[in-house]
């Protein structure tokens, strides 16, 4: 009778233990690097989809009759648009069936990728420094990333002068306001990141502009992870 019972309970055991290493298993892999950015969604509603959003590799999205999905692909440095069909996303590049998308070649995006540095328990984000990000004078950033929600400005700054500063509450994209001067070319500055709630000092991003004005203003996104 002990041996019976014993490989009964042995028998309920193991498809648990089974179990629980498949979600160990899956919860190590590595997460799928991003590959484009929406950037629009227009006439309806795409599942899992929002603007200036990252799409991971070996996604497919359905886009249903009549919605325009327009997205910014980074290894092919061009900028699709798709009413209606399903899109697949790869490295490098888009295969898109059940309709026929029209592209343009943009500038390819830069990125800065801020990481924790481990330090605390809390959260804190580690600033990045030296060597400083070359932008435009005319400067566009998109917060990206699972951690873009933690900020609720970001600001450009020289010594104590504070250029521009915009609320990220309508959105993670920052253009350059069209009533601001233009920075000044070959010049430093920072960007300063504001967290949500008081008492966290901001993330701090050393950037130049480059010494002549760029002939198509490049995308910065700064990926919060």
């Amino acid at each position: 009778m002990r041996g019976g019972r014993s490989r009964r309970l042995i028998t309920l055991v193991l498809p648990w233990v089974v179990l629980g290493m498949a979600t160990i298993s899956a919860a190590q892999a590595p997460p799928k690097p991003a590959v484009a950015l929406v950037l629009e969604v227009t006439g309806g509603r795409i599942a899992g989809i929002e603007p200036y959003r990252e799409i991971a590799a070996d996604t497919t999205v359905r886009v249903p009759p009549g919605v325009r999905f327009v997205f910014q692909h980074y290894g092919s440095c061009r900028r699709f648009v798709v009413v209606g069909g399903v899109a697949t996303f790869r490295a490098d590049g888009v295969d898109v069936s059940g309709s026929r998308p029209t592209d343009t070649r943009v500038a390819c995006p830069r990125r800065i990728t801020l990481k924790d540095d481990g330090a605390a328990a809390a959260v804190v984000m580690r600033s990045l420094g030296r060597p400083r990000i070359a932008v435009s004078s005319r400067p566009e950033f998109v917060i990206v990333g699972p951690r873009a929600a933690e900020f609720a400005a970001l600001r450009v700054r020289r010594g104590d002068e504070i250029v521009v500063e915009q609320s990220l509450a309508a959105g993670p994209r920052v253009r350059w306001p069209s009533h601001v001067p233009p920075l000044a070319a070959a010049t430093n500055y920072e960007v300063e990141l504001l967290p949500v709630g008081a008492g966290r000092p901001p993330v701090v991003i050393g950037i130049r502009t480059l010494e002549a004005p760029a002939a198509d203003e490049t995308m910065t996104l700064v990926s919060a992870e």
